[in-house]
């Protein structure tokens, strides 16, 4: 009879073993992930603690550098005479005559003063930041002519 009692007790902790075992096999891992609620509020987005992430909208695109245009002296003549170049561009006068030379607007809204001769010679730039047609001329050869014409 102790036998018996001992042979049943075996068996019975025996399924016991193989229930509690297979029935934890049998669980899903996974976590359970719940829709969110129609009514409850979106999650606010993630925010760094080291400073505040940039608005692509308010973001600063670098300046662009302004174009340039060269006009050399020479012979008594600026060329090119005629310049077509776009708001905000910048234009070079190079004096690379023998003899002095000025840049100066008809409106007078630009004068280069006296530009000594060489070769480099002596500069002037003026940038053009609005549209119009401006003439100018040399003060001291005034045959000498140009044209910037601003789009």
């Amino acid at each position: 009879m102790i036998k018996r009692r001992l042979y049943f007790g075996i068996t019975i902790l025996v399924v016991l073993v193989v229930l509690l075992v297979g029935c934890s096999g049998t669980q899903s891992q996974k976590p359970t992930v719940s829709s969110p609620s129609p009514l409850a509020p979106t999650p606010a987005p993630y925010v760094p603690s080291e400073g505040t992430p940039l608005d692509p909208a308010t973001e600063e695109e670098p300046p662009a550098t302004p174009l340039q245009i060269e006009v050399t002296i020479d012979g008594l003549a600026f060329n090119p005479a005629v310049l077509n170049v776009p708001v905000g561009a910048i234009v070079v006068w190079y004096n690379n005559d023998s003899v002095t030379h000025t840049i100066t607007a008809r409106d007078n809204s630009f004068d280069s003063g006296n530009l000594s001769p060489g070769e480099p010679g002596d500069t002037f730039r003026y940038t053009f930041e609005q549209s119009g047609t401006f003439e100018y001329y040399c003060k001291i050869h005034p045959s000498m002519v140009g044209k910037i014409i601003i789009e």
